[in-house]
Order: structure tokens, then C-alpha cells, then sequence
């Protein structure tokens, strides 16, 4: 179980470094796109990394709190972007997955707490699921460092 929730802490940086909307006018080219996204998803990937995994269930809720953070932070930087018109389908795909594993991330947490070990593998393969999707969509917009 241990290696799943470090897979599932994964999951949530590549969603959630890469699956952002954009805001103001102007959109960026390609390239701005990806080196601005890959940079802000390196940088928030070595603070997740630092998390490090638990060695129990009863770890598992201060985890996912600590890691939401760092990635709602990671969020609000690259949702700062505007991806090119042609890549806004597949970015919009992302921010799904993204908010599919945001979801999976808190019935992890309640399901630790809970002590209901069925629940966590459940979340899990959420979890698992939409970082898969995730990480095909990265591939396809460039974003290798969004990728889990």
C-alpha cells in the first residue's frame, strides 16, 4: 500500500501541475506554454517530492493535506496561463482529471481516517485512473515534467 500512495501523491502533481485554465487575452505560443508549465511543474514536483510516503494509514490524511497545498499553489500558477487555442480541448481534459483526482485525494484522506482500508484502495485506483488520463494528455501537450 505504501507505493500506491506515493503513485496516488504522483497522480495529484501531474494533475494538478498540468490541468489548469488560462486567464487574461493573450494566449502564449507552444512554446511559452510548455516551458512555462514545465517549469512551474518542476518546481512544485521536487516540494512534493520532500513529502515523502507513509509508513501507516494513519499517515495518509496529513499527507494529502500537505500535498494539496503544495498543489493548489501549483494550480493557481499554471491556471496563470493561457495554453494556444489548439491545445485548449485537450488542457480542458486535464482540468477534469485534474478535478477527478483532487476528488479521489479527499475520499482517500476520509477513508484513512475512517480506518476503512477498502475505501482507501478504492480512492486509490480513482486516483490511478485519473493520473493515467492525466499523464497521456501531458504527453500530448508537451508538459513532460507534469507527467507523474
Amino acid at each position: 500500500m505504501r507505493g500506491s500512495i506515493a503513485a496516488l501523491v504522483g497522480v495529484f502533481v501531474v494533475l494538478f501541475a498540468a490541468a489548469c485554465g488560462g486567464g487574461g487575452d493573450t494566449r502564449l505560443s507552444r512554446e511559452e506554454f510548455e516551458s512555462q508549465a514545465n517549469a512551474i511543474c518542476a518546481k512544485y514536483q521536487k516540494q512534493l517530492d520532500a513529502l515523502g510516503t507513509p509508513s501507516s494509514i494513519d499517515e495518509i490524511p496529513d499527507l494529502v493535506e500537505q500535498a494539496l497545498a503544495i498543489l493548489n499553489k501549483e494550480v493557481a500558477e499554471v491556471a496563470a496561463l493561457k495554453p494556444p487555442t489548439d491545445m485548449q480541448t485537450e488542457f480542458d481534459a486535464m482540468i477534469e482529471a485534474s478535478n477527478n483526482t483532487k476528488d479521489a485525494a479527499n475520499d482517500l484522506s476520509q477513508a484513512a481516517k475512517d480506518g476503512d482500508r477498502a475505501a482507501v484502495q478504492k480512492a486509490l485506483a480513482e486516483g490511478n485512473a485519473a493520473s493515467t488520463k492525466a499523464d497521456q494528455i501531458a504527453t500530448q501537450l508537451g508538459l513532460d515534467s507534469c507527467k507523474g
